[in-house]
């Protein structure tokens, strides 16, 4: 197994203040967070962050996360692609307050089973709804939506087998589309 990362052990011992570990760690992952970076921004159509920001603002907050034990990569991936997706929430709620700038924040998604145009605060105040009444169906909405991730690295994430994956994000996307077409 030489050569190969333990990215559980670079995260606790990151989380811990190890420097170098969190450099080891973020120049290992550097290409996904740019992957699902570049996802993200694609999908919102007037952010006026860059893939480096967003990146920047999630390696902070993941920083940040002492009490939160990460399993595997594609957990640590996950978690960069909620916080990403609650930057730009935030960012877009800021740009909703400026006085000076009203635009509208509208994410066009590349997954292809995905029909309509979304405001990104609208999708947020759904999955804030979602979470109270299936919280494993709103992360994989997160997951798959916000973070491009694989039906595979999802049933990973979660513990859960591909086909309920599959199941779930078929009938929680339908339900987002009919809230979101009426």
């Amino acid at each position: 197994m030489a050569g190969a990362i333990d990215h559980t052990d670079l995260m606790a011992n990151w989380q811990s203040g190890d420097r170098v570990a969190g450099n080891l760690l973020l120049k290992d992952l550097d290409r996904e967070l740019r992957i699902i970076a570049y996802a993200k921004l694609a999908q919102e159509s007037n952010s006026s962050l860059s893939t480096g920001d967003l990146i920047n603002e999630a390696v902070i907050k993941i920083s940040r996360l002492k009490k939160m034990q990460l399993t595997s990569k594609a957990h640590i991936l996950a978690i960069a692609s909620r916080i990403m997706r609650q930057v730009l929430v935030d960012h877009a709620r800021a740009k909703k307050s400026n006085k000076r700038d009203h635009q509208k924040v509208t994410l066009v998604t590349n997954i292809a089973e995905w029909k309509l145009p979304i405001e990104l605060m609208e999708l947020d105040l759904l999955l804030m709804e979602l979470k109270d009444i299936h919280p494993q169906r709103a992360d994989i909405v997160e997951m798959r939506f916000f973070g491009g991730m694989s039906i595979s690295d999802i049933a990973v994430v979660l513990d859960i087998s591909e086909k309920t994956v599959q199941r779930r994000w078929a009938s929680t996307r339908a339900w987002l589309q009919d809230r979101l077409s009426g």
